[in-house]
């Protein structure tokens, strides 16, 4: 067996499911590789984050579940609509929504994770119009950069508490351990048309 089918075979395994590319620039071992998370792996792995609680200053739980995606190739981001549910608690009141988001990928090496990054809300909404009087109240003692309604307040503390930074993705040790053989470590992440591509470069080039 030639040393190239070699790697081909052990990187069509490390791709978790994904599909392997070879770059065109590729000559012998010596350029890149590409994996690529289609659209609908993606989802699946994005779902196995969720759902996700947290609670805000004491004053509110919240839940964000049920993501749906949709790729943002020409802004290289993923965006996510998230259904949303909260529970005040010292009066018990509930209230559901709904959170859309958008965010950029980066590689934690540390880890060999896929992370959310620059994550931006673009939209949150509770059924029956605005906050609750705990969801209001959570809000308004959140710190504010600028001008800001309730629901703006809340969304960023979501974002930053909640999904920036959020794995949604890992290789695990014994792939790291058949990449390191072969030479070959994960760098830049990329959303395009056909889903999410993770770059496998050669160690220190």
């Amino acid at each position: 067996m030639t040393r190239r089918r070699a790697l081909l075979i052990t990187l069509a395994g490390l791709s978790g499911g994904g599909t392997l590319l070879l770059g065109s620039g590729c000559a012998g071992l010596g350029g890149p590789t590409v994996i690529t998370l289609g659209e609908t792996e993606l989802a699946g792995l994005v779902g196995r984050a969720f759902p996700l609680q947290r609670r805000v200053l004491e004053l509110l739980d919240v839940q964000l579940s049920a993501p749906r995606l949709r790729l943002l190739p020409e802004r290289n981001r993923l965006a996510v609509d998230l259904a949303l549910q909260t529970q005040e608690r010292l009066l018990g009141h509930s209230g559901r929504g709904q959170l859309q988001f958008d965010s950029a990928l980066r590689w934690e090496a540390q880890d060999a994770s896929i992370r959310l990054t620059q994550v931006r809300v673009q939209q949150i909404g509770f059924d029956g119009g605005g906050l609750s009087a705990g969801a209001a109240a959570a809000a308004a003692a959140l710190p504010a950069s600028g001008p800001a309604s309730a629901s703006q307040r809340l969304g960023r503390a979501l974002a930053e508490r909640m999904l920036e930074d959020l794995a949604i993705y890992r290789v695990s040790a014994e792939r790291q351990a058949s990449l390191r053989q072969r030479g070959l470590q994960p760098g830049a992440v990329t959303v395009t048309a056909r889903g999410v591509e993770i770059t496998l470069a050669r160690s220190g080039g």
